[in-house]
């Protein structure tokens, strides 16, 4: 994985201090990633959700609770393997929240790990019919661990996901990787430019050969 880091300065025109969220709103363009912003070049300018407090880039915010933030205000969110940590039935609410936020024909970067991958089928728990209980590379220690995986990704089970999600009733929905279900894959072109996912055959070693998914990747973009 060839990447920059951009080290520990400060996003351009903010303080050391910690970034609140009136700061936020007074911002022309609001870009925001749930999580911790990983440390490269390609993150730069976006505004971490974290549970573990804040700095100069990141607000302490639970994703799963709404945000301080006007209708119709964020140019971009990005959730890049964090939907698999929070139980599957609590995340309309979470996704709807996004698409409240949103400007209108602004995008949603979803990507979240897809266990049609073989490397992340190897590695996991299954119980006697064959099911994984319990991935041990995405957190936790066994699973019943909330701090781990609560749902393992498939395409079926995330667009039955999505499909509940006002992207869906007032949007629109466009996948790039994934496995289908009887074990082939997509992999479509996806413009980095417009968010950086980093377990992908263009940055992941694992998947690179073969070339396959590693990542399910959807960008929802809201409508009217």
């Amino acid at each position: 994985m060839q990447m920059t880091s951009q080290g520990d300065h400060n996003v351009a025109g903010e303080s050391s201090g910690n970034i609140t969220w009136e700061q936020i709103r007074q911002r022309p363009v609001i870009r925001l990633y749930a999580g911790q912003v990983p440390k490269f070049k390609e993150y730069e300018g976006l505004i971490g959700l974290s549970l573990h407090g804040g700095d100069h880039i990141h607000v302490q915010q639970d994703i799963c609770h709404a945000m301080p933030l006007p209708d119709n205000s964020v140019e971009s969110y990005q959730a890049e393997d964090v939907l698999e940590h929070i139980q599957y039935e609590e995340l309309v609410p979470v996704i709807d929240e996004i698409y409240r936020v949103l400007k209108l024909g602004k995008r949603f970067r979803l990507s979240i790990p897809d266990y049609g991958c073989d490397v992340l089928q190897n590695r996991s728990e299954k119980n006697e019919n064959g099911q994984i209980v319990f991935d041990p590379g995405g957190g936790g220690v066994d699973r019943f661990d909330k701090t781990g995986h609560r749902w393992f990704p498939r395409i079926d089970s995330t667009v039955q996901l999505l499909v509940k999600t006002k992207f869906s009733k007032c949007g629109s929905m466009h996948f790039y990787h994934y496995y289908n279900m009887d074990g082939t894959f997509v992999t479509k072109p996806i413009d980095y430019t417009k968010g950086h996912v980093l377990r992908t055959p263009d940055f992941d070693e694992r998947v690179q050969s073969p070339y396959r998914p590693m990542s399910l990747v959807v960008d929802l973009i809201k409508g009217k």
